[in-house]
């Protein structure tokens, strides 16, 4: 009497030779792979996002963490003079710091001038078929005109 292990050494041996000879399983079922041989694990590369560029500025607040001025980064001179300024000025306390902020937005606080906002304009077909029937009911006036003379 065959022990099991004996039976499944035949079957890869069987196997092997099958897979020697170039031949294949044509019954629709799914060869193992080989006793030893690993499958390859392919990992999925993460998306990343593009890098977003950002700019450095200098920005002076006052004591109430309100934005007083910002200047650019080349500018730290003037942005330290106009800090002395301010602190002249008056007894509440100002300070300097650098923030980074996204290229080609605008800086916060910014408003946009009413002159460049253009609204979309969209037409309604409602009106568009209402017009149409005034159109038709005024051509038939005119010809129920016609008809009476």
């Amino acid at each position: 009497m065959a022990s099991r292990l004996d039976k499944r050494r035949e079957v890869e041996a069987a196997d092997a030779r099958d897979a020697a000879e170039g031949t294949a399983e044509k019954d629709g079922k799914k060869k193992r792979a080989a006793p030893g041989v690993k499958k390859k694990v392919v990992k999925k590369k993460a998306r990343t996002k593009p890098v977003e560029r950002r700019r450095i500025v200098w920005v002076i607040y006052n004591s109430t963490q309100k934005e007083e001025d910002r200047f650019p980064f080349e500018e730290k001179k003037a942005a330290e003079e106009r800090l002395d300024v301010l602190r002249s000025k008056s007894k509440r306390l100002y300070w300097l710091q650098a923030v980074k902020e996204a290229l080609g937005a605008p800086p916060p606080g910014t408003v946009i001038p009413a002159s460049t906002y253009v609204p979309e304009v969209e037409i309604e077909e409602a009106e568009v078929e209402v017009e149409l029937e005034e159109e038709e009911e005024d051509e038939e006036e005119e010809e129920e005109e016609d008809d009476d003379e």
